[in-house]
């Protein structure tokens, strides 16, 4: 399957940045629980692998690493999911305005 969500976002690309590249601010914004995180101070770094707790109690298990960090334009990630399911992430920020971006999921 093959999705590409894009939206424009009424915020500056380094806001959306911050909370796609800070472990503890893509915990919250994707409502769930940060299990172990890099032990550097954001953003991620390629290399990097984060471990969420996702759905209720956070009882699944997702991990994520890092394969690609270019601030603030490119964030690409594998994603395992529970189940089996991988997700090849790719987060693209382009800036519209000092005060817009457009940010794609794919």
């Amino acid at each position: 399957m093959l999705t590409c969500p894009t939206d424009v976002i009424d915020a500056p690309a380094a806001r959306v940045w911050q909370l796609v590249s800070d472990p503890e601010a893509l915990a919250r914004w994707t409502d769930s629980k940060l299990r172990h995180g890099p032990s550097h101070a954001p953003p991620l770094q390629p290399g990097d692998r984060l471990v969420l707790g996702a759905g209720v109690g956070g009882l699944f298990r997702v991990q994520m690493d890092v394969l690609e960090a270019d601030a603030p334009a490119r964030l690409q990630l594998d994603v395992q999911l529970p189940f089996g399911v991988v997700n090849h992430e790719t987060i693209v920020i382009k800036p519209l305005s000092p005060s817009s971006c457009r940010a794609t999921f794919n």
